[in-house]
């Protein structure tokens, strides 16, 4: 008897695991998304050819991305998530050219996701801080725009386009 009412206790404790309604609104993003990206950094100009796959786990929204580019190939494995406490999303990237997670904050404005990083890791010789803008264009199209801040503005360093594979 003990057992059982333990047991209900702790189960009746637990916080809920579903995603939060501010994560839900983001519902759209799962699946399977294809597209192309045009990177230049500093010079540094390439094509990628990018997959982004979006699936809810738990309280989160895993986004996993793999960019080929010039026989390279990168990926990353995102966790977005709503901080209720600050009202905004936060999103933690392990990237595989990159020693540290980058750590984001983002919001909805309009049609477009933005998210802007703390400084991190990214290859660069100096911590970058990035923005990400993913625009909504139809359900099953977005597209991407990569900025990092250079002194006091952002520079454009990547666009893409991505279609919803059916």
């Amino acid at each position: 008897m003990l057992f059982v009412i333990c047991s209900f206790v702790s189960a009746t404790a637990q916080p809920p695991m579903e995603a939060p309604a501010e994560l839900k609104s983001l519902a759209w993003m799962v699946g399977t998304w294809e597209g192309k990206m045009s990177m230049d950094i500093e010079g540094m100009k390439m094509e990628s050819k990018t997959t982004m796959k979006c699936a809810m786990e738990g309280m989160f929204l895993r986004q996993d991305f793999i960019m080929e580019a010039e026989g390279m190939k990168m990926t990353e494995v995102g966790y977005l998530g709503w901080d209720a406490e600050k009202k905004k999303y936060s999103m933690y990237t392990f990237a595989s050219w990159a020693p540290t997670p980058r750590i984001e904050w983002g919001e909805i404005k309009g049609n477009d996701f933005v998210s802007i990083s703390e400084p991190w890791a990214s290859g660069m010789p100096e911590k970058t801080v990035s923005r990400a803008t993913l625009k909504k264009v139809s359900d099953g199209e977005v597209s991407f725009l990569l900025e990092f801040k250079m002194g006091d503005k952002w520079t454009k360093v990547g666009t893409g386009t991505f279609k919803k594979k059916a």
